[in-house]
């Protein structure tokens, strides 16, 4: 391979690059792009699971921050591997002795088989308020969420680290917007 040709590799990667960074597995992208209207962040790659697949879920949160006004719009997004559909239609947690309740959407799904059976993930998302991020940001312990369903008996449950959701304010609120 050539100089030149390394180079030419080089230049491509830094522009693909360009306009994104992550520090701790806190992405931000479109910070620094004139063209878009929001910031968008993400704990997508903080503690991502190694096996490329959660098992059997993981989660991550998300903002879109307008540029011009500041607002800004925060989920929770579900990542959720099973031996059937479930199709959650809720999440709950407790928050000083009150059960809080955050509706889930489901935005994708994907069925695999083989000869051994089928595989089901979905994704979905679940809005939530910042003082409800703090809130989480600022237990000891991880908080234990519940996945559940009117349609169905089976519930999931997860934990969620107090220290993603750290990092995660962190970087929205240094963010000069």
């Amino acid at each position: 391979m050539k100089n030149r040709d390394r180079l030419l590799i080089g230049a491509a990667v830094s522009l693909l690059l360009a306009g994104c960074a992550s520090t701790d597995g806190i992405t931000v992208k479109g910070a620094t792009d004139d063209l878009e209207d929001r910031v968008l962040v993400t704990s997508q790659l903080y503690d991502e699971p190694y096996t490329g697949f959660p098992s059997p879920t993981d989660y991550y949160f998300q903002a879109a921050i307008d540029k011009q006004s500041g607002d800004k719009l925060y989920v929770l997004q579900l990542a959720v591997n099973a031996e059937n559909w479930r199709r959650w239609d809720e999440v709950q947690f407790s928050r000083d002795g009150q059960t809080v309740t955050l509706p889930v959407n489901w935005q994708n799904q994907d069925m695999t088989c083989n000869d051994y059976g089928c595989a089901y993930a979905e994704l979905g998302v679940a809005g939530i308020d910042e003082p409800t991020l703090r809130y989480i940001a600022g237990q000891s312990e991880p908080v234990k969420l519940v996945m559940r369903s009117s349609r169905i008996d089976d519930t999931l449950t997860l934990e969620v680290n107090p220290r993603e959701a750290q990092a995660f304010l962190k970087e929205t609120d240094q963010l000069p917007i």
